[in-house]
């Protein structure tokens, strides 16, 4: 033991010295491997990854949720409060003292014991926080012993440690995850407790705290973190502010108001301010937008709890807790994992919904019972389920790049870059089908009704193409003249699709476009929003086309729905004014333009070129040439169209010479031409690179119809971008 820690110290004083000067985690785009150091050096034995996870934890207190205390302090009283019984469990409230620096720290503990356990002494520890205390409720009636502590926004205890250890600069999620293993310190002393069996449990900001209690407390066996979000299961690379998503930005929440503080972001509280109050570091808001620079990342925790029992439990449509933000850590993490041969301890469970309802309860204890081998239960019940597991080496085994259409035209050539076609019937769309939408809108924040009005905008639900549910968006006027129209798509967000829920402008996307008189459709890509679950097995029923040409196709029945006519028969069946006895304005389908952000801009591009009927483009913080991929590790290149979003993957054979693409954006651009199309580029976009673009829109300023816009910022769908994009369409438009 004492070789191992002269190792561990050798190894750690190697990396601080060569770390101040070099750190290539700071600046990938990819999460930084678990099993390297943060110079890039690999770990490689027992005692490199003993050090890399000391590394790890002065990373992530430096850069995420601030350092401890140096020392824990002694527990010098437990006085029992409270002891009722009734039905078979003992509820008993302790009063815990700890002999701090500056006096005793008190609170006060919940503890629901079944009685068999003081007979037994064997009973599983359930913790959780005072606003879960009906989850250790079922635990209990399970024969866990629950744990509940005051470590939540209904009862936070966390201010005295706070005044006790005024050097720590732990934020308030950090603290609160302390305070539970000091509540721990006292349960592991209990004679009925199975120390090898404690269980802990928390949903959003208290699955935060669960994970980081469990990541520095190796006496958690077995944790369940529920829609913990960034920066805990979702990193913050994963869900930067094109992903609709939880982004430094957006973790920024002014502490509960029981505490006599506040945090210094947020200069309105009238309470003091100390930056302890935050969530995390003050300086985390520093990172937004500029993520890939983070010296580490969340997933990190992951390292520091394996091998013991994890599972993250996740909606498939949360907005705080993005579904491929987990299941990126989660792969991370398997490296870790397999190391130490416990694959089997890491899972994700996934739920329907979004952030609130739906958690299972009995299931948690279900997989702790698994763990802990108690009730039958096994964790063969749990197998793994991905729904973003695309391997394109796996995909490349079984076919042949395809042969490129030199002599063709433009657009065979920019399909070639989309693989195969499918077949695509033209639809009119309807009104059938949109009955079950309401309760989608309604899990998606866009109201139950399927005809409503929200902040001067009237919204109606409809259904085209290939079975798409969508939302058209009009202001009513008293003109009767058809009005230009703009199909809206949505960024990288799988988990809500064109839903912003952590806004970045005064007014959503498609409302702005429908208050400057456009008629908006917009809905969920394929592969995104409540279609996420499609995706998983689409090279499998395709496998000569790629998702971003699916996503093309749904823009052609966009279009169809948009430009159809409002009178005849409607071969889809029961039509929308059928259904709801009402129409929306009548489109001019001679105006009927695409506008995208990121993800969505590069599809707006691609359908654009290929749809005569789109009269042109808006193409938002979207385009970073195919062809230079020399800042892949740091971008993300070419890796993010044809492995990681699995849009294109014929684009992989090209990732070692770039150069040699037959086809770029300028293709694109070109066959949209001279219809006009704007491109805006941010500059601090960490996606793009900047050089190459610059460099493709001074070889195409001449082309007729582009409009090149810069703009001096991160990316982000803010007041400017939506300006210059309203602008643009409306000069194009003659609106």
């Amino acid at each position: 033991q004492n070789v191992v820690a002269c190792l561990v110290w050798l190894w750690v004083t190697l990396f601080a010295t060569i770390a101040r000067a070099n750190l290539p985690h700071a600046g990938l785009y990819k999460l930084p491997p678990l099993l390297e150091f943060a110079n890039g050096t690999a770990v490689t034995t027992p005692a490199q990854l003993a050090a890399r996870r000391e590394e790890a934890k002065q990373l992530l207190t430096q850069t995420l949720y601030g350092t401890f205390p140096d020392s824990v302090p002694g527990l010098s009283a437990a006085h029992v409060t409270s002891n009722t019984s009734a039905r078979g469990i003992n509820d008993i409230f302790v009063a815990l003292s700890f002999n701090c620096p500056n006096g005793a720290v008190t609170f006060t503990i919940e503890l629901l014991v079944p009685v068999q356990c003081y007979a037994s002494g064997n009973c599983p520890l359930f913790m959780t926080q005072a606003n879960h205390r009906r989850w250790a409720l079922s635990g209990a009636a399970r024969g866990y012993v629950g744990l509940i502590y005051p470590g939540a926004d209904s009862i936070d205890a966390t201010d005295g440690f706070r005044y006790a250890y005024p050097n720590a600069t732990w934020g308030l999620i950090a603290r609160r995850a302390w305070l539970g293993s000091r509540a721990l310190d006292y349960a592991y002393d209990l004679g009925y407790i199975n120390n090898s069996q404690v269980a802990i449990t928390g949903h959003s900001r208290n699955g935060k705290q669960s994970m980081i209690l469990a990541a520095w407390d190796p006496r958690v066996t077995a944790t369940i973190s529920s829609s913990s979000g960034a920066p805990a299961m979702s990193p913050y690379r994963m869900t930067s502010s094109f992903t609709f998503s939880e982004s430094p930005y957006g973790t920024w929440p002014t502490p509960p108001k029981n505490l006599n503080c506040t945090c210094t972001r947020n200069p309105s509280d009238p309470r003091p301010a100390d930056g302890r109050c935050c969530w995390w570091l003050p300086s985390v808001l520093d990172w937004d937008g500029r993520e890939n620079e983070m010296p580490i990342d969340s997933h990190a925790l992951l390292m520091l709890i394996a091998p013991r029992h994890f599972a993250s439990e996740c909606a498939l449509n949360d907005p705080c807790d993005p579904n491929f933000a987990v299941e990126a850590a989660y792969q991370a993490g398997k490296a870790v994992y397999s190391r130490l041969d416990a694959e089997d301890h890491l899972r994700i469970i996934w739920r329907e919904g979004q952030h609130h309802g739906f958690e299972r309860i009995q299931n948690y204890f279900d997989w702790y019972d698994a763990v802990f081998q108690r009730q039958g239960q096994a964790l063969d019940h749990f197998p793994e389920v991905l729904l973003h597991n695309f391997s394109w080496a796996d995909w490349a085994a079984q076919r042949s790049e395809p042969p490129f259409p030199s002599q063709g035209t433009a657009s065979e050539q920019i399909q070639w870059a989309l693989g195969k076609a499918p077949g695509l019937a033209w639809s009119p769309g309807g009104g059938y089908g949109t009955d079950v939408y309401g309760y989608i809108q309604q899990m998606y924040d866009e109201g139950s009704a399927l005809v409503q009005n929200n902040d001067g905008v009237d919204q109606i639900a409809v259904n085209f193409g290939a079975y798409i549910h969508g939302t058209v968006y009009y202001v009513k006027t008293k003109s009767t003249a058809p009005r230009p129209a703009v199909v809206w798509l949505h960024p990288y967000s799988y988990q809500r699709g064109f839903t912003e829920d952590y806004p970045r402008s005064s007014t959503r996307a498609y409302h702005a476009l429908a208050k400057a008189g456009y008629v908006v459709l917009t809905y969920h890509q394929f592969g995104f929003g409540h279609r996420v679950k499609d995706k998983a097995s689409f090279y499998e029923r395709q496998p000569d086309s790629s998702i971003m040409n699916q996503l093309v196709q749904d823009v052609f029945s966009a279009i169809d729905i948009l430009a159809a006519p409002f009178n005849g028969s409607h071969p889809d069946g029961l039509s929308v004014h059928d259904q709801f006895g009402i129409w929306y304005p009548e489109v001019d389908p001679q105006r009927i333009f695409l506008a995208g952000y990121s993800m969505g801009g590069i599809v707006a591009s691609y359908s654009c070129s290929l749809d005569p009927r789109c009269a042109g483009a808006a193409v938002l913080a979207a385009l970073s040439p195919l062809r230079n991929n020399s800042l892949e590790s740091t971008q993300g290149g070419l890796w993010t169209l044809y492995e990681q979003h699995a849009l294109q993957p014929v684009l992989g054979y090209y990732a070692n010479h770039s150069e040699e693409l037959p086809v770029d954006y300028d293709t694109v651009l070109k066959a949209i031409s001279p219809r006009p199309c704007l491109v805006l580029n941010r500059e601090h976009d960490r996606t793009v690179n900047q050089a190459a673009i610059a460099g493709m829109m001074q070889n195409l300023e001449s082309l007729p119809g582009l409009h090149y816009q810069t703009q001096a910022s991160m990316s982000r769908l803010d007041d400017d971008m939506l300006e210059a994009m309203i602008s643009f369409l409306n000069k194009s438009s003659a609106l």
